[in-house]
């Protein structure tokens, strides 16, 4: 009887969500120089994702911790993340060199906007102050981008003159900071992670929305994920889509985007159990459901195995050749694409890795 009210009353709607977003990013990974981010301001796909799991996450930490959160679980997970997050970052620079180690990154993200939504959450409950609460805080950050800006050139922040470049050297120490953009700003340093917890709390408040099951949730989720698209596209007049930087228009646009998809899959797999639907939505669930329940283990496995492809060397006859151009010179054995091939052959291995473990019950998680 426990076993059937708890299967009944999990939201399936936020595991696809996430494996959505998931898929996604193993899917545009797995395809080399066709998906790109935008190089400063703009709007791609690629862009899209991160934020995503951010947003997400909120939503994942209303509903996991609406019964509220012990201090000791809180704090091994923080560190947890910590630490993963500096030895990712080692995998990903393909150094041990401590003194040039990145101190920030995305797990270290999450660990910070973790803590910070369990504080916020614990004083602040109600939706409507929640969604005030993110607006202030990309307000706040908006400002601080103009004022900055006001030096920049075209009067907006730039690569080098932006408030991540200002702080975040301080804080950490130039070496100890994002090398990929020239060291001219961190997209996962103090500045970003201040506005990414606007997108936080507004995944909260969405995960609210899916708690609040007897109130038509979906049409809510519709309306509140419309009326984010909407504020963005105006706040974009005055300060455009930057993901370098985390802009407000940027934050809100994603978070409106991720809470539309999850009202999406809330209308496709929780309105009925997934044994109740159409055979073809429920084949659906499970592959996303394990894309979504395995999440850590695919998103990063993902640049934990490409690093180890473009680091490692093996000697064949008298040539030296990366694992990653061996399997560049297979793909194009076949007569086909050579892109087409790898992205058979490494979306094909995440897909087999992601749904054997699932259907061994078989979770990463930290």
């Amino acid at each position: 009887m426990n076993k059937a009210i708890k299967k009944k009353s999990r939201i399936y709607s936020l595991d696809v969500t996430r494996g959505f977003i998931v898929f996604l990013s193993i899917f545009t990974f797995s395809i080399p120089g066709v998906f790109s981010h935008a190089p400063w301001y703009g709007l791609t796909l690629l862009d899209t994702i991160f934020p995503a799991f951010v947003t997400i996450f909120g939503t994942s930490m209303a509903i996991a911790y609406q019964r509220g959160v012990s201090a000791k679980r809180m704090t091994t997970r923080t560190l947890r993340l910590v630490i993963f997050g500096l030895l990712f970052n080692m995998v990903a620079a393909w150094s041990l060199d401590l003194s040039t180690l990145r101190f920030t990154g995305v797990l270290q993200l999450f660990a910070v906007l973790g803590v910070l939504t369990v504080i916020i959450t614990k004083y602040i409950k109600r939706i409507g102050a929640l969604i005030a609460l993110s607006f202030i805080i990309f307000g706040i950050y908006g400002a601080s981008l103009l004022i900055v800006g006001t030096g920049c050139e075209d009067g907006l922040p730039q690569m080098g003159c932006n408030p991540s470049h200002l702080i975040d050297p301080v804080i950490f120490g130039e070496n100890h900071t994002y090398a990929g953009g020239g060291r001219g700003h961190d997209p996962e340093g103090i500045a970003t992670m201040f506005s990414a917890l606007g997108n936080v709390l507004l995944g909260f408040a969405a995960g609210k929305i899916l708690l609040d099951k007897g109130r038509n949730v979906a049409k809510r989720l519709f309306t509140f994920s419309t009326i984010l698209i909407l504020i963005s596209l105006a706040v974009n007049v005055i300060i455009p889509f930057n993901k370098r930087l985390w802009s407000p228009s940027f934050g809100i646009i994603t978070a409106g985007l991720t809470i539309f998809i999850l009202a999406i899959c809330y209308l496709l797999f929780d309105r009925k159990e997934p044994a109740e639907v159409h055979p073809f939505k429920k084949s659906v669930h499970w592959v996303l459901e394990a894309y979504g329940r395995n999440s850590f283990l695919v998103y990063f496995g993902k640049y934990v195995l490409y690093a180890v492809l473009i680091n490692t060397s093996i000697t064949i006859g008298e040539r030296s050749v990366l694992l990653n151009t061996l399997l560049m010179e297979f793909s194009g054995s076949f007569g086909l694409p050579a892109e087409i091939i790898y992205f058979i052959i490494y979306f094909g291995l995440w897909l087999f890795i992601t749904l054997y473990a699932h259907k061994n019950k078989i979770y990463v998680k930290i």
